[in-house]
């Protein structure tokens, strides 16, 4: 049997044992050898010998990749949603280029969302008014400018600014941690119903899975790697925002920050961003330049 290398990225996370630092080996691995158009069992041999990989990783490839199993869970995927995969045209090329690119993206909406220039906004999940404040004043102008807004569907600032772009007939795309048939939190299932019927839902992870601790890092490097930009809107000093912006200068993405007072335990984070050298931001033009540079006069 032989496996296209669409089907092949389909079905590699699947496997048992296999893991997104040896996902990525392999894609890297293929990429390569461009004259390797199919995967078969020989293929396979070849490649995890030359990795080195453990003999169980090995042999759960061999058995589980052609399996009926396995035609039968991609099937069940494919059925409910759709899949890019690494080797599809209409897979970005910002997020291919990342350290840990996902191989295969499963979705919800229309595509044509990731065609649009990006600004990921992640910030606290209990914002305050000030930063609602500042999102409700900063927002609006650039979605005008059909940048679309990336963000991860969690409570507060995620939640507002998919809000946002939907309120002033803008374009944002919602990368989850959970499969598509799952909502964290369970009170955004309608506007994730929204968006997956008027916007772009992602997950890395099948249908049927549910939401665990390490899911939420692994989703924010697909936000960070979506976008040119990243705006963190308000953060603690320990806040799961600061990884994202991590994660983003790693990538070499541009880094925003929204000002806070010096005594707000939500303003910590995003002052010692600006301190460590993020741009600060204080009306919408300094987001638009960043995203729109050879746009605007």
């Amino acid at each position: 049997m032989q496996l296209t290398l669409r089907d092949f990225f389909m079905r590699l996370n699947l496997v048992t044992g296999v893991g997104q630092r040896t996902a990525n080996r392999c894609w890297r691995w293929l990429d390569r050898h461009p004259e390797i158009h199919h995967v078969d069992p020989t293929i396979v041999s070849q490649f995890t010998d030359e990795l080195t990989l453990t003999t169980a990783v090995t042999n759960a490839l061999q058995l589980e990749l052609f399996s009926r199993d396995m035609n039968d869970t991609v099937t069940e995927n494919l059925t409910h949603s759709g899949c890019l995969t690494i080797v599809d045209a209409a897979y970005p090329i910002q997020l291919r280029e990342t350290y840990a690119p996902p191989l295969a993206l499963y979705f919800l909406g229309d595509l044509r969302r990731l065609q649009a220039p990006q600004l990921a906004v992640v910030g606290s999940r209990q914002p305050t008014n000030y930063a609602v404040r500042a999102m409700r004043l900063l927002l609006p102008a650039v979605v005008e400018q059909r940048v679309c807004l990336v963000s991860g569907l969690a409570q507060g600032v995620d939640t507002l600014t998919h809000q946002v772009a939907l309120a002033h007939r803008g374009t944002t795309i919602a990368v989850i941690g959970t499969g598509l048939d799952k909502c964290y939190p369970a009170a955004n299932r309608d506007l994730m119903a929204t968006l997956a019927h008027q916007q772009l839902v992602l997950s890395e992870y099948p249908w049927g899975t549910n939401g665990a601790r390490h899911h939420f890092p692994e989703r924010n490097r697909i936000i960070a790697g979506l976008a040119q930009s990243v705006l963190v809107v308000e953060a603690a000093h320990h806040s799961g925002s600061l990884i994202t912006a991590n994660i983003a200068l790693q990538e070499n993405r541009n880094v925003l920050a929204v000002p806070g007072t010096i005594d707000g335990k939500n303003s910590v984070g995003t002052n010692e961003l600006i301190l460590a050298g993020a741009k600060p931001i204080l009306n919408s033009e300094h987001i638009i330049e960043e995203l729109l540079v050879d746009k605007v006069p």
